[in-house]
């Protein structure tokens, strides 16, 4: 059962005893109002009209609620039922707007970190895609330079600059992930190296096709 809908159940029975109705009946009134897709429904209403007792019918919403922490909750609330109808109506409607509000923050920063995520994707494939081009450029460059001071640019330094903007762009996205997330991203060392060698490629490609020095 999924958190939204286990504390749709909670605010239900709540507001039904309230009302001065019956736990069972509450409970039968709650699980009407799920949606046809949740999986419960049909099974909790069958364990009602099998007769099972409410600490029972409970302890079942807790063995199929997503959110384990919630197990909990369906366990206090059982202990509650105990209560007055209008005192455990009012306390079960007071957990189900606080359950509300944590889903809220909860669901808020899942949204932000996603945001984040991809944030971090996107900064980090723009400074690989760059730093790829700039190094497919590199010869047109060093020409450019030993034109203007006269001096030759040697094999080897031609042949390290693409693997050095490599590690850059790598260690530029291992720096990012490290900052935003905290953690270190496999995932994202794989992209950057996957758009830099693409950007690296097309470029390369581009100036072989307009006979430029590679």
């Amino acid at each position: 059962m999924k958190t939204k809908n286990a504390i749709k159940i909670i605010r239900i029975i709540g507001n039904n005893l309230i009302l001065g109705k019956g736990l069972e009946q509450s409970i039968c009134l709650a699980l009407s109002h799920l949606p046809s897709s949740e999986p419960f429904k049909e099974k909790g209403l069958k364990l009602i009209n099998l007769g099972f007792s409410y600490p029972q019918i409970f302890k079942e919403m807790a063995d199929f609620t997503e959110d384990k922490s919630l197990s909990r909750i369906w366990i206090l609330l059982s202990k509650m039922s105990i209560l007055s109808s209008y005192e455990t109506g009012r306390k079960f409607v007071e957990i189900a707007e606080n359950l509300e509000i944590n889903r809220q923050k909860d669901e808020k920063r899942k949204s932000l970190v996603k945001a984040q995520r991809y944030k971090s994707i996107f900064l980090g494939s723009i400074t690989s895609v760059f730093l790829g081009i700039l190094a497919s450029f590199a010869p047109l460059f060093t020409n450019f330079i030993s034109l203007i001071r006269d001096h030759n640019v040697s094999p080897l330094t031609l042949f390290l600059i693409p693997f050095s903007l490599y590690l850059i762009s790598l260690s530029s996205v291992y720096f990012l992930n490290k900052a935003i997330f905290n953690r270190f991203s496999f995932k994202a060392l794989l992209l950057s190296s996957g758009t830099y060698a693409l950007s690296f490629l097309l470029v390369k490609g581009f100036l072989f096709f307009l006979d430029l020095p590679l």
